[in-house]
C-alpha cells in the first residue's frame, strides 16, 4: 500500500465523528454500535478496493510461466 493511499482511511473516522455529533446535536440516543460497525465496514471496503487497485495496476509478464519443458 502506498503512502498517499493511507489518507483514504481518514474518511471512515470523519464519518463516525460527524454522525455521532449529529445524533448528539439532535438529542437522539447515540447508536455507538451502529456507528462503529459502519466505520469498520467502510475501512474494510476501502482496504479491499485499494488492494485490488494496486493488484490491477501491476503488469502481468506474459510468457514467464509458459515455457515448455522437455
Amino acid at each position: 500500500m502506498r503512502r498517499n493511499q493511507l489518507s483514504f482511511f481518514i474518511y471512515p473516522f470523519v464519518y463516525f465523528i460527524v454522525r455521532t455529533i449529529n445524533q448528539w446535536r439532535k438529542q437522539e440516543s447515540i447508536t455507538w454500535g451502529e456507528n462503529a460497525t459502519m466505520m469498520m465496514i467502510t475501512i474494510v471496503i476501502i482496504y479491499l478496493f485499494i488492494l485490488l487497485w494496486n493488484w490491477a495496476k501491476k503488469p502481468y509478464q506474459w510468457g514467464k510461466n509458459n515455457k515448455k519443458r522437455a
